[in-house]
């Protein structure tokens, strides 16, 4: 049992009590966009295992926007150094994807450990990336990726820019560059105190850069880089690059888990594994025989 959201009472923990709302089912991005532009308080419906959470919560949708029909929004594709996905491909369907497998090996595994088997199947990445919640994953998995969230209305927005931005948005496209990434991995073996997403790009001058996210389920993700000499994965100097990296977290990513000090700690440990992890693997792939 639960007290609703305006303290009328209390109510089951059950979506089979909702008030009664009016159901769009539009079948391409214009018509979902007419129906926003005339509905401006609508709910967007992908997967829609998020919108059960809410809706437990309190949310009362008056208007809900399906975007099941919606031609288009389903597609992976890697072409010319982008890896494109479509907001309503599920957990399941991107983590077992051939195309990002070949494309980001590290986000194909990543994606694989997100939720559970049930959610996987229904849940989907733009529904993961829109509802704005902390402990949701796909925000640092694609931001460490440099990913660009393709909006309805023309804007192109970074994963990190969704949590100062809380307007009803429909997301078209996601694009990954992959032309200069080296390495992708995640470490969630902390979670829910900490969780860090670790991409290494080649720059313009051989030398390799490091971008991270860490976050948890308590904190949105924060974006930290660092440009290192090194021209290898192997060739970074995993202690520094890690310290480096931590040092940039603000104080306030404090919380009841720990303090701010802490979480630098535990971020440098992880990140740290995870350029450790990665110089093994580019060394192995280095070393295999070419045809």
């Amino acid at each position: 049992m639960r007290a609703t959201v305006d303290g009328s009472g209390i109510v089951a923990q059950s979506q089979s009590a909702l008030a009664p709302f009016r159901l769009y089912r539009p079948e391409s991005i214009a018509e979902a966009e007419v129906v926003l532009a005339a509905e401006p308080e609508a709910v967007i419906g992908a997967g829609c295992s998020d919108l059960v959470a809410r809706v437990r919560e309190g949310c009362a949708p008056g208007a809900l926007v399906s975007l099941r029909k919606v031609a288009g929004l389903k597609t992976i594709t890697h072409d010319d150094g982008v890896l494109s996905l479509g907001p309503m491909v599920t957990h399941h369907e991107g983590a077992t994807s051939a195309t990002v497998a070949a494309a980001v090996p590290g986000l194909a595994a990543a994606w694989s450990r997100i939720a559970t088997v049930r959610i996987r199947y229904t849940g989907t990445v733009g529904g993961n990336l829109m509802a704005r919640r902390f402990r949701y994953e796909m925000p640092l998995l694609l931001g460490a990726l440099d990913a660009r969230l393709a909006i309805a209305d023309g804007r192109t927005l970074a994963p990190g820019d969704l949590w100062a931005d809380d307007t009803t948005a429909l997301l078209t496209g996601i694009a990954v560059p992959t032309a200069d990434l080296v390495w992708f991995g995640y470490e969630r073996s902390m979670r829910p105190t900490t969780t860090v997403a670790v991409a290494i790009r080649r720059e313009t001058d051989a030398t390799l850069s490091v971008h991270a996210t860490a976050g948890s389920e308590y904190r949105r993700g924060f974006s930290l880089r660092a440009g290192t000499e090194a021209v290898s994965a192997a060739c970074i100097d995993v202690a520094s690059t890690a310290a480096v990296l931590a040092a940039q977290l603000p104080d306030d990513i404090a919380d009841y888990t720990g303090s701010a000090e802490y979480r630098r700690h535990l971020v440098a440990v992880l990140i740290r594994r995870l350029l450790t992890e990665a110089a093994t693997a580019t060394h192995h792939r280095e070393d295999e025989p070419h045809e």
